[in-house]
């Protein structure tokens, strides 16, 4: 009974290890003149405070640097037709690069992907409309709760059902 039991824990925590794991996802908007990525490991599990360096195309030293925000959100305004690099790492292993491709239709205005943007915005209306795409995005926390108990309560089953099988099999046996 306790062998079971004890397989049965050892099994649960093997896999979390590997489920733990996580691959960096990527979302990527582009609304003139700011593109916008947004880094995650799931749609509620955002890459937080994460370190982004941004290469120009056919440049080796950094264009822009800094860090995600709470929703893992990084903005740059590129300046230039071509392939830019997105680099980004959270300093506890999880890295990984993006290519971004911005072709002459971005500054024209026509690779907009939601609403219309004017090229000529302020520094301050390029924070608010990049203030709404991110606010738009935001998950609640509800979901991370309700995931949570779910985790709970399976094991909690799982461990009940295995008592349950092994005190019929006593009694039976």
């Amino acid at each position: 009974m306790k062998k079971s039991i004890l397989l049965c824990l050892v099994s649960i925590f093997g896999m979390s290890a590997v489920t733990l794991a996580h691959s960096i996802n990527f979302e990527t908007e582009k609304h003139a003149p700011l593109v916008t990525v947004k880094a995650f490991f799931s749609r509620t599990s955002p890459l937080v405070n994460a370190g982004v360096m941004i290469y120009a195309p056919d440049e080796t030293q950094p264009y822009q640097t800094g860090r995600t925000d709470k929703a893992g959100y990084f903005a740059f305004m590129p300046n230039a037709v071509g392939d830019w690099a997105f680099a980004i790492d959270d300093e506890r292993g999880h890295k990984d690069r993006l290519v971004i491709s911005i072709d002459q239709g971005f500054f024209n205005g026509d690779d907009q992907i939601v609403g219309e943007a004017d090229a000529d915005l302020r520094p301050e209306e390029v924070e608010n409309q990049l203030t709404e795409v991110v606010q738009e995005k935001n998950i609640p926390n509800v979901y991370r709760v309700i995931f949570g108990l779910a985790i709970i309560f399976g094991i909690t089953g799982t461990l009940y059902g295995i008592k349950a099988r092994q005190a019929l099999q006593k009694n039976n046996g």
